[in-house]
This record gives structure tokens, sequence and C-alpha cells, in this order.
């Protein structure tokens, strides 16, 4: 079974403490510009939220659609499709049986949802049977995003669709072997960390999609407020994604892959 991000071992000491924790990823923010450091602080479950939500409202769930969530975390993004698709079909898939645990203890018994611990690149299911899959920021941590993107493929129904979120970096001049080592230390398991967008469309049109790509870098940014908030000499994975999207070396993408 892959490994689990090491930082996950915070966030679930802090739920069993009683912290209320829905979503881990970035946030969305509409007008980034007028964001200040502490209003990034303040807003940032809400912006993760919005992040959420901008990428249901890109696959567009029909009322009856089998909709599978891969790399579900704490189960917040299907928290919000049962609220607003109550009878779609919905499956949460994640690697860690903590994560799922803590789902299932926060959704008591729902009608309309299961949850599995398996591989994202060796998906549990038979050909074609979802109508809807979705993974966010969740992709870079799997052995391989063809390989994720082929199996996404092959359970996906005709005409079925795909939105993903993704982190792709540029390499910086120089430094390249240590911020590699920090960032699998703090942020992996990353197998290919410097990837273009031109990698991702080969790896697209290999598996079968036409993907349509959506820029959200700008509007992620103010996460870092939250996530990396001071300049520390001793940078941790996160100040590394802060200083390579401020150097524009980090691409935040939302994707809608199409089958």
């Amino acid at each position: 079974m892959p490994r689990v991000p090491a930082y996950f071992d915070a966030f679930l000491a802090a739920i069993a403490q009683g912290a209320e924790i829905d979503h881990v990823h970035l946030g969305h923010w509409d007008e980034p510009e007028a964001v200040t450091p502490s209003r990034a602080r303040a807003g940032f479950a809400e912006a993760q939220a919005r992040l959420s939500e901008r990428l249901v409202a890109m696959l567009d769930v029909g009322p009856t659609d089998r909709v599978l969530d891969v790399g579900s975390g704490f189960g917040g993004t299907l928290r919000a499709l049962r609220r607003s698709h109550p009878t779609a079909a919905l499956v949460g898939l994640n690697v860690d049986a903590r994560q799922l645990a803590v789902s299932l203890r926060r959704d008591a018994a729902p009608m309309n949802a299961t949850w599995i611990a398996a591989d994202a690149c060796r998906l549990p299911f038979a050909e074609a049977i979802f109508d809807r899959l979705l993974c966010v920021e969740a992709a870079f941590h799997f052995r391989s995003r063809l390989d994720f993107l082929t199996e996404a493929r092959r359970v996906l129904r005709r005409g079925g669709v795909l939105v993903m979120s993704d982190i792709l970096l540029t390499p910086p001049p120089d430094g390249l072997a240590a911020l590699s080592d920090r960032l699998e230390a703090d942020l992996g398991p990353w197998p290919a960390k410097w990837v273009s967008l031109a990698e991702i469309r080969r790896d697209a049109a290999r598996a079968g999609f036409a993907l349509t790509v959506h820029d959200a870098t700008a509007h992620t940014g103010p996460s870092y407020h939250t996530i990396a908030p001071d300049e520390r000499a001793d940078r941790t994975g996160g100040a590394i994604l802060r200083d390579l999207q401020r150097s524009g070396r980090l691409r935040y993408l939302y994707l809608r892959l199409a089958a």
C-alpha cells in the first residue's frame, strides 16, 4: 500500500483533540489581490470549502450520477456533495484507513455514500461504472499520474468527467536536490515533483481524455499566509511552495478531463 503523507499525523492528532478539519488543501479567493494576510488566515477554512465547490461545479453532477472522490481526505468535499446532490451515489476512496474512519464518524450512516480504502492507481472497481470522478489536490502524491489517469478512464463511463486540482513545479536554477529532499520529507510522497503542463497534457491524451485547463495559481496564492506565514531561514516544505509560487515556478491548476 502506498505511503501516507506524514503531515496527516498532525491533522489526525488535532482531530483527536477536538479540532474540526474538513479539508486538507489550499483555498480559493475570487479577488486574491484584495486579501490581506490576516484576512487570508481568518478565512482559510471558507476558502478551502470554496475551492472544493469550484471543482464540484466543474463536475456538473446529475441527480442520479455515481461519483467517486479519489483521495477523499476527511470527507469534507463528499459532505458538500451530499448536501448539494442528495440523490447522487457517492464513493470516497483513500489509501489511509484513519482518514476514512474520521469521515465515517462524522457521517453517521449516510444513505448515499460509502468509503473504501484502496490505491488510487489500482482502483478496485469494474470498468465504466462511474459518471464522475473527483481528485482534490492529491494526484501528485500518487506513484504515477499516468497510472491514475488510466485507471480513472477505465472506471468512467463514456462521456464521463474527471475533475482534479494539481500542483506543477518548475525546477529552480540551483539548489534542486536540497529542495526536492525537503519537499519529500515534509510533503511526500511526491514521486514526480518537477512536471510541466505539456507532460500533463501528454498523459491525459495517452489515458484517453480531452483536457481543459483552468489556472488557479493566483486564486490560491493567499493560502500561503496560513501554511507558510513567516520567513524563517529554516524553510519548511510549505515555505518552499510559497517561494516557488512567488517566483512563478509553481502553478496550481483546475483540470477537467472528459472521457
